[in-house]
């Protein structure tokens, strides 16, 4: 690679991570970025004599002694990337290309070095879906449609994303190829709002979830990962807009988390299907008043939602996004 002439002088961590940027990224790069940029900095500094500007060399060079210098969690080395990316693009001007394709070369060995003896193979294998999802939504992020969003609706795009993926490919053990409409109404009406944390179930996400879901199917029909059923899924998401977009009711997740409680003191087992739908009925047979106020909603909405039982999931292995 032709080695470009050196940048401009680096701004410090507190200088660039306004609250502006910072809405850009993720949860997980957020909680990371401030000192991913502080240790880059120093490693910078040693690797390359100085401070006062980047080149592709020294970035690179830097990258490669990132993982043997610090001692961080799984979940920093795949923020590292896309933290770097935003900040590079701002200092770089012109010259991005050069430092985009140096970054992207170091992804894969960042990711892979910080997968320890102590984390077992499903979360390994989970941390590596999130890995390559993450890949996904900056590569999505530089298409007009998603650029154009707002930063909060591009949180919102980058979770809806995040979490699908998450439950067809770690949850029900599909890859891309694989996926059907069955598959896809198994997870959006069931275990999806479920994983939200709670300040993310807003309905400005229900909202996006449409087109979050149209954008996502039509990027892996154009990649490597192929989507064989990408018409089918993008003819569900239009057949179940008004569903997908209106799914998420305060009173029904209260019901669930009510009805789960209550199985658990019972001693329950809330993976098994068949003996939670038992407890439910009974539940309500016993609390009348309760369906009642429940059920009175959009025909639609109510029978997507009895497909699904929030209890018959297991979240254990994935991490608060």
């Amino acid at each position: 690679m032709t080695e470009l002439h050196s940048t401009t002088t680096p701004l410090t961590p507190a200088d660039f991570w306004t609250p502006e940027r910072l809405a850009r990224l993720s949860s997980n790069q957020q909680t990371h970025a401030a000192q991913i940029l502080t240790d880059f900095y120093n490693i910078y500094q040693q690797v390359t004599g100085t401070r006062q500007a980047w080149t592709p060399t020294g970035v690179t060079a830097a990258l490669t002694a990132l993982p043997l210098t610090v001692e961080q969690p799984h979940n920093y080395f795949v923020a590292v990337v896309p933290v770097l990316s935003e900040f590079f693009k701002v200092q770089t001007g012109k010259d991005w290309p050069a430092f985009e394709r140096v970054l992207k070369a170091a992804r894969p060995q960042l990711v892979e070095k910080h997968t320890t003896a102590k984390v077992n193979q499903e979360q390994h294998d989970y941390e590596n879906v999130v890995a390559e999802v993450e890949g996904w939504v900056q590569d999505m992020r530089r298409t007009p449609q998603v650029a154009n969003l707002t930063a909060s609706d591009q949180r919102h795009f980058g979770n809806i994303v995040h979490v699908v993926t998450e439950l067809l490919v770690t949850g029900k053990h599909l890859q891309p190829v694989d996926w059907q409409p069955d598959n896809l109404a198994a997870v959006m009406f069931g275990p999806f709002t479920h994983l939200l944390d709670e300040s993310q179930r807003v309905a400005a996400l229900y909202h996006l979830i449409p087109f979050a879901l149209t954008h996502l199917f039509d990027y892996l029909e154009a990649t490597e990962e192929g989507l064989l059923h990408a018409q089918a899924l993008r003819d569900w998401v239009r057949e179940h807009h008004t569903a997908l977009v209106t799914m998420y009711d305060p009173k029904m997740e209260a019901f669930f988390e009510q009805v789960t409680t209550a199985m658990q003191k019972q001693g329950i087992d809330t993976q098994d299907k068949a003996a939670v739908d038992r407890f439910t009925q009974q539940y309500l047979r016993t609390n009348p008043e309760l369906g009642r106020e429940l059920f009175a909603t959009d025909a639609q909405l109510k029978a997507v939602k009895r497909r699904g039982h929030r209890p018959a999931f297991s979240r254990k292995h994935r991490r608060r996004r």
